[in-house]
């Protein structure tokens, strides 16, 4: 690698030494000017950028606030402090607040809400004993009445009928002679029926009468 031309404090100290001559701010191509234009001048520039930079940040710390504007700024930040302080007091009031009144509300809803199944519980309750009641009525009034059966008379038997003698009805059937010849029915004769022979129908010619 080449050895450059300048060195970087030769180079710092041209800057310095021009800004001293014309008070007031150079550039590198004043740099690379002064320094007979030899040297890479995007070398020069970058160094001298850079050095600027550092310089500008030398000079800011090193610069004392005076007192009345450290006082300002105190009071300043005390000020945003207290306000932001109260900003955050007046939103937690606000919330708690709103909290206590929603379960305020919750409460209220819970113990209309207990007392309507209270009441339901006691209608079931008073219907269970209402059907408690009954069925032990039911039961007494069973257990006091006697079966029919027991207690009742048994029917009387039905009078028995003496049963007819077949002998006596053998005899009163009328007896038939094994010789007497059976009767043959004719059928009846039918009718012949004889049919009218059909009238001649009259033609349209008929049934005008001669002029």
């Amino acid at each position: 690698m080449r050895k450059p031309i300048h060195t970087d404090q030769e180079i710092i100290q041209a800057g310095e030494s021009l800004m001293s001559k014309f008070d007031r701010e150079v550039s590198a191509t004043d740099i690379h000017k002064a320094l007979g234009g030899k040297g890479k001048y995007s070398r020069i520039r970058a160094l001298w950028d850079a050095h600027k930079e550092s310089r500008e940040e030398e000079q800011e710390a090193d610069i004392p606030l005076p007192e009345e504007c450290q006082d300002r700024i105190a009071e300043a930040a005390s000020s945003l402090q207290a306000s932001m302080e109260s900003l955050v007091r007046s939103l937690i009031v606000r919330m708690t607040e709103q909290n206590v009144r929603q379960s305020a509300l919750r409460e209220r809803d819970f113990a209309l809400l207990e007392a309507e199944h209270a009441k339901h519980v006691q209608i079931l309750e008073e219907e269970i004993t209402y059907l408690t009641d009954c069925l032990d009525e039911i039961e007494a009034q069973s257990d006091d009445e006697t079966p029919i059966n027991e207690t009742a008379d048994p029917e009387p038997s039905a009078p028995s009928l003496p049963a007819p003698a077949s002998a006596a009805v053998a005899q009163a059937a009328p007896r038939k002679s094994p010789n007497r010849p059976v009767k043959k029915t004719r059928p009846a004769a039918r009718k012949a029926v004889r049919s009218s022979p059909a009238k001649p129908k009259k033609s349209p010619g008929q049934a005008q009468t001669p002029s």
